[in-house]
C-alpha cells in the first residue's frame, strides 16, 4: 500500500477539523480554498483528500469526538493496511521500531512518534480481532464439512450453541471419540494460537481433547489440518506465580516444526483423510518500509 502523500493526509485532517462546524462541504472547501491559513495546500490536494476520505468512509461521522489525526492514522491502518500491520504486534513494539514512512506520515499530522505507536497498538487490536472471529468461524465451519463429507461419523458443532465446552467440535464414530478445539489462519508464515484458560484446563483433564490447526486458503478453503502436542502446550503457556493472579488467556506462538500433520487421534478410521500439514514456510516482511 503507499501512503497517501503528506500534504493530503494534512488535508484530510483539515477537512475534518473544519466539517463539523462549517455548515457541508462547500463551505468547508470555500474555506479551505480561500482563506490564508489553508494557503499552503492546492485545491487538487484538498480536493484529493476528500475523495480519500470518502473512500475511507470517514465523512459518515464528522461530529466524532476522536481527533481528526487519529481518525486518518486508523483509516490507515485498519483500512488500507500494508502487510506488515498483520504482525505488527512481533515486528514494531516500540516507537523507535515504526516504518520511515509512517512516522512522517504523523509528522504531517502533528502526531509525535509515541502517539503514532499507539494509535497502531489501537488499530491493530481491532484489525487481529476482527480477523481471528472471521478466519476462526470459516475455519470451524470448513472442517465440520470436511469431517462430515469425508466420514460417517457424528460430528457436533458445539461451539454454535455454547461456548462451555472448552473446544469447538465432538467427533463420535464407533470407539473413536475426539473433542477438536480449533484455530485456524490464513498466513503461510506464522501461526498464533489464543488459548482460554478455560480451555487449557478442559486439556489437562479431558483425554479426547486435540487443539487443532487449521490452515486455509485466501477464499477461506481448507489448505491443511494440524494438531499440536498437548505437552508442548502444557510446557508453553503461562505459570501462575501466586494464589491472588492467574492467567485467564493467552498467545501461543507455535512453531512449524511442532505441527503434527491431520489429527492422530482419528487416525485409526481409514475414512478419516485431511490435508497434511505442509511446514515450508515463508515469511516475507520486505514491504515494511526502512527505519
Amino acid at each position: 500500500m503507499r501512503l497517501p502523500p503528506e500534504p493530503v493526509l494534512l488535508a484530510a485532517k483539515r477537512w475534518l477539523e473544519i466539517l463539523p462546524s462549517s455548515g457541508g462541504i462547500p463551505r468547508a472547501q470555500a474555506l479551505l480554498t480561500t482563506h490564508t491559513s489553508y494557503s499552503d495546500l492546492t485545491p487538487t490536494q484538498y480536493a484529493t483528500a476528500l475523495a480519500w476520505l470518502r473512500e475511507r468512509g470517514l465523512l459518515a461521522d464528522v461530529g466524532s469526538p476522536i481527533p481528526a489525526a487519529n481518525r486518518v492514522l486508523s483509516a490507515i491502518f485498519e483500512q488500507a493496511a500494508p502487510p506488515w500491520v498483520q504482525d505488527a504486534d512481533e515486528l514494531v513494539q516500540s516507537p523507535d521500531e515504526l516504518p520511515s514512512d509512517i512516522v512522517s506520515a504523523g509528522v504531517s499530522l502533528g502526531v509525535h512518534a509515541g502517539a503514532v505507536f499507539e494509535q497502531l497498538v489501537s488499530s491493530w487490536g481491532k484489525v487481529d480481532t476482527a480477523a481471528r472471529e472471521r478466519v476462526g468461524a470459516a475455519g470451524e465451519a470448513a472442517l465440520v464439512a470436511m469431517l462430515k463429507d469425508n466420514t460417517g461419523a457424528r460430528v457436533d458443532h458445539v461451539s454454535t450453541w455454547s461456548d462451555g465446552f472448552g473446544y469447538d467440535i465432538a467427533f463420535t464414530q464407533g470407539a473413536i471419540s475426539a473433542h477438536l478445539e480449533v484455530k485456524s489462519t490464513t498466513r503461510l508464515g506464522r501461526f498464533t494460537a489464543y488459548l482460554s484458560r478455560h480451555e487449557y484446563n478442559v486439556m489437562l483433564r479431558d483425554d479426547h481433547w486435540v487443539l487443532v490447526t487449521v490452515r486455509l486458503s485466501a477464499d477461506l478453503k481448507i489448505d491443511a489440518v494440524g494438531s499440536v502436542p498437548t505437552g508442548w502446550i502444557a510446557e508453553n503457556v503461562p505459570g501462575d506465580t501466586g494464589p491472588l493472579g492467574s492467567w485467564a488467556s493467552c498467545k501461543l506462538e507455535i512453531p512449524a516444526e511442532v505441527m503434527q500433520s491431520g489429527i492422530p487421534q482419528l487416525e485409526n478410521d481409514a475414512t478419516v483423510s485431511l490435508p497434511p500439514w505442509q511446514a515450508g514456510w515463508s515469511r516475507d516482511y520486505s514491504s515494511l518500509s526502512s527505519r
